[in-house]
């Protein structure tokens, strides 16, 4: 599996392909996107590219993209569950 489609499957997936407009097919690696505005589309490509293995096999590649968005996913479920907690607190005050 080439970084190309696994970057080009998670675009398939999120809202309007925005992580392809982060990256660089013919370089197959993360680009600056002028327009900005979707950080997350960006974060989603540079953390696949870190975290690809050009000598892994398609079940590692798989595995180390998929720990790699968990792990992110898990993160930000954290700071919106304290953010959440947050606002419980300010109107029990």
């Amino acid at each position: 599996m080439t970084l190309n489609q696994l970057v080009g499957r998670a675009a398939a997936v999120y809202p309007d392909s925005q992580v392809m407009e982060y990256w660089d097919t013919r370089k197959q690696r993360p680009r600056h996107n002028r327009k900005g505005g979707d950080t997350l589309a960006l974060f989603i490509a540079r953390e696949l590219a870190d975290t690809y293995d050009p000598d892994a096999d398609d079940g590692t590649q798989i595995a180390a993209a998929v720990k790699a968005m968990q792990t992110a996913t898990d993160d930000l479920q954290a700071v919106a569950q304290a953010l959440s907690d947050l606002a419980v607190e300010r109107l029990a005050a």
